[in-house]
């Protein structure tokens, strides 16, 4: 299996993988970096988080970090690429991206398939991200390989956003089911930097009151509701981080200051932060 590695800082930054039936995943494992794997020829079953893909030629599956994959079965005349890149990376990419929706819809619509010749457009950026990290005397080869990933990545994401936008004519239960797992995918990514109702409305392009109307009659709690409760959860995982000082962790969590985010916790759990973390070392 042929390996090509492009590294910046001292660090790789991307490392793709020239796949065959020895792809380099064993599983069962939780994965702590992003992964894009494209299937050319063969065909391959994913077992992940808990729902099977079949992938067939001419085919991606996205794979993010904390995604659990608990088997995987390659074909014999398996063949594609398997790319992996850094947290760094793929924040770096997130942020030149700017757009929340794209992975909302990628948490929900992991795999795509492609034509022929739209395959073959992706596996031309692939090429071509090979050949300059294969030239690392050429003065811009960070930037052709950064723009060609974002390429790449942009394609898929046209595709899946063109295959699985809503439909004004979808019936109304199966519309709001979609709008509420695709706040959930939002939340799921998004908690810690916003937590007001409106952001994520926004990012759903409907109101405020619609994302709130339809939490509510899902479960009689409110949009907020549901932002809270991540965020929180988020919060007792830092707090049991005990290298991390609850000012550290306030930041994180993007409040204003200490003061903030512990009015905020004990409103939702009934004790402090620091209350809270001394409850751990008691257990």
């Amino acid at each position: 299996m042929l390996t090509h590695t492009f590294t910046e800082y001292d660090q790789p930054r991307i490392t793709i993988h020239e796949i065959s039936n020895n792809l380099d995943l064993d599983a069962p494992l939780k994965l702590h970096s992003y992964h894009l794997i494209m299937v050319e020829a063969g065909h391959m079953t994913v077992d992940l988080n808990f729902n099977i893909y079949e992938m067939t030629g001419n085919s991606t599956l996205h794979i993010s970090a904390g995604d659990i994959i608990r088997n995987i079965v390659p074909s014999e005349d398996l063949k594609g690429y398997h790319i992996v890149f850094s947290p760094e990376f793929q924040n770096e990419m997130r942020t030149i991206r700017k757009s929340p929706i794209n992975l909302q819809l990628k948490k929900e619509f992991p795999y795509q398939t492609f034509s022929k010749e739209e395959y073959e457009y992706l596996q031309a950026s692939v090429r071509k991200t090979i050949r300059y990290m294969e030239l690392p005397s050429h003065h811009y080869r960070s930037i052709v390989i950064k723009n060609e990933i974002q390429n790449l990545l942009l394609d898929i994401s046209d595709k899946r956003r063109t295959e699985n936008q809503l439909s004004p004519d979808m019936d109304s239960q199966d519309h709001n089911e979609t709008i509420r797992k695709r706040f959930r995918a939002l939340i799921d990514g998004y908690c810690v930097m916003h937590h007001q109702v409106n952001w994520y409305a926004e990012a759903l392009k409907i109101s405020p009151d619609y994302l709130s109307k339809i939490i509510r009659e899902h479960d009689g709690t409110s949009a907020s509701v549901w932002i809270h409760k991540s965020i929180i959860e988020t919060a007792k995982s830092l707090l049991k981080n005990f290298d991390l000082s609850i000012k550290e962790i306030s930041l994180r969590l993007n409040f204003p200051d200490q003061s903030s985010f512990g009015r905020f916790f004990k409103s939702i759990t009934g004790q402090s932060p620091k209350a809270f973390r001394e409850g751990l070392t008691c257990r």
